[in-house]
């Protein structure tokens, strides 16, 4: 699939520096995304005809992924929905350019407001829909490289053999677990 050589990470812009991680805020199993931008042109007449200028530009972010009630990133756009907040919104293409030690990933960035937030129910899957206005303008940049459990989601979700009895916890109380 195209949409997994992208990843997209929606915080809220009132989260604290400390707490604003990629990882944290990444949306997992995204199943389609845009980025449409759009010119409103303003029509003029001109010697019976018809000419075109550039008008308002308005640009649109709409992601679907798959609904989890315990999905942070869910969660986060609800709210901002509901209570007209602001988030910070990346779009990351996972390719890496660059080398060693400045590995990064081309990046659009914007401040965007959830328009919209669905949740769309048929007798397979359950999907959240969010459609997000863009704030003035997005930027393009780059990102410094991401994390391989982001960029290889099987990664972060990979656990160690133990034996019975040989450790006592939960998951995230054990030391190392991924292989």
């Amino acid at each position: 699939m195209a949409v997994d050589k992208w990843t997209l990470v929606g915080i809220p812009a009132s989260t604290p520096v400390a707490q604003a991680t990629a990882a944290d805020y990444v949306i997992a199993g995204t199943s389609e995304f845009s980025h449409e931008i759009e010119n409103e042109l303003r029509e003029t007449i001109k010697g019976n005809r018809k000419d075109w200028s550039g008008g308002v530009v308005e640009e649109t972010i709409s992601v679907t992924f798959p609904y989890g009630p315990a999905f942070k990133s869910d969660r986060d756009f609800k709210d901002a929905c509901k209570n007209g907040k602001q988030m910070r919104f990346w779009i990351i293409d996972n390719t890496v350019i660059g080398s060693e030690p400045s590995e990064k990933h081309n990046s659009t960035f914007a401040y965007v407001i959830p328009e919209s937030r669905s949740l769309s129910v048929d007798d397979e899957e359950d999907n959240i829909e969010v459609s997000l206005k863009v704030k003035l303008n997005s930027a393009d940049g780059e990102e410094p490289k991401l994390p391989d459990e982001i960029l290889d989601p099987s990664l972060a979700g990979q656990i160690a053999y133990e034996t019975i009895g040989q450790k006592t916890g939960n998951l995230e109380e054990v030391e190392s677990q991924n292989v």
